[in-house]
């Protein structure tokens, strides 16, 4: 099973009037609600490829009341903490047609670590041979340990994957997690450096490494991405061809893509293959990507005929 664990999630709404006018009266027809989240995302993905899997972290009033529904009515099972006081944030995108996107990202709810306690000791509860992912920001109100903190709350013999950046990321690789998956610019943040290329990634993951980290993923957008492993191996994988229609969300099924491939092969070159295929499927789509689309593509790349 793969728990996922998002700390600031969101209720995407998206609107398409046929002219945005700011300051003006802008007319839309419908708003379409959607769950977000790095953590969520990974699990809508892994539910459409058919893996038991659960979406957890914090949610705040009717906005996160909603985000949950929205969650089940996709088959998602979910295991929220639902916060008493504040509201769950929600990010508008503004999608006008033939003109450039707005987007208003709101923020979310004051969240201590003592309103973490209940999920702590659900994470005690998960067993050996399970799945933990910690993805997206954590609230500015926690302390910046707190992935750490989560890790050490979860049994021995979970793998943990880590989709984070900067101190939350940094603080957790003293827990060794099986994968992070840092962007190139997310892994220069983690030393305070702007990095150029393959070159710089393979180098800075190296030191990673050397701080904990048993596997780095790392995502280059154009320019594909990058495995370091831990028996010492750098794999390398090129983008996938297509027509990009947008990237949010294709970090986060990348991150699912390589649970399904490890899960399904118990091979990280070939749990790669899967991570490449689902982030491309992804950038390829509206939104996040079905495990169809994914298998499709891996069909077309990666399939090995006997």
């Amino acid at each position: 099973m793969i728990y996922t664990v998002t700390l600031n999630p969101a209720l995407d709404c998206f609107l398409r009037p046929e002219e945005f006018v700011p300051g003006g009266v802008c007319r839309y027809d419908n708003a379409l609600f959607l769950p977000g989240g790095k953590g969520v995302n990974v699990s809508l993905l892994l539910e459409s490829l058919g893996v038991d899997t659960v979406a957890s972290g914090v949610a705040a009033g009717f906005t996160g009341r909603e985000l949950m529904a929205l969650l089940e009515e996709r088959g998602c099972p979910v295991d929220f903490t639902e916060l008493s006081n504040g509201r769950t944030r929600v990010n508008i995108k503004i999608l006008p047609e033939g003109q450039p996107e707005t987007a208003l990202n709101g923020g979310g709810p004051e969240v201590t670590a003592e309103d973490l306690r209940p999920l702590e000791r659900r994470l005690s509860e998960l067993s050996v041979g399970d799945f933990l992912v910690l993805a997206g920001s954590v609230p500015g109100s926690l302390p910046k340990d707190i992935y750490a903190r989560l890790m050490r709350a979860a049994p021995k013999g979970v793998k943990t994957v880590v989709d984070a950046s900067g101190p939350a990321l940094r603080e957790a690789l003293s827990e060794r997690p099986f994968l992070i998956k840092p962007n190139l610019e997310e892994l220069g943040e983690v030393f305070g450096v702007k990095l150029a290329g393959a070159e710089d990634a393979v180098s800075y993951g190296k030191r990673l490494q050397e701080l904990g980290a048993r596997n780095v993923a790392v995502t280059l957008g154009g320019g594909g991405a990058l495995l370091l492993t831990e028996d010492g191996r750098v794999l390398e994988r090129a983008a996938l061809p297509g027509k990009e229609v947008s990237s949010v969300g294709a970090g986060d099924s990348f991150v699912a893509g390589f649970l399904y491939g490890y899960i399904r092969e118990r091979d990280i070159g070939r749990a790669f293959d899967w991570a490449v295929c689902a982030g491309a499927a992804t950038a390829f789509s509206q939104g996040i990507a079905d495990g169809e689309q994914v298998k499709k593509l891996f069909r077309e790349h990666f399939l090995i005929e006997n």
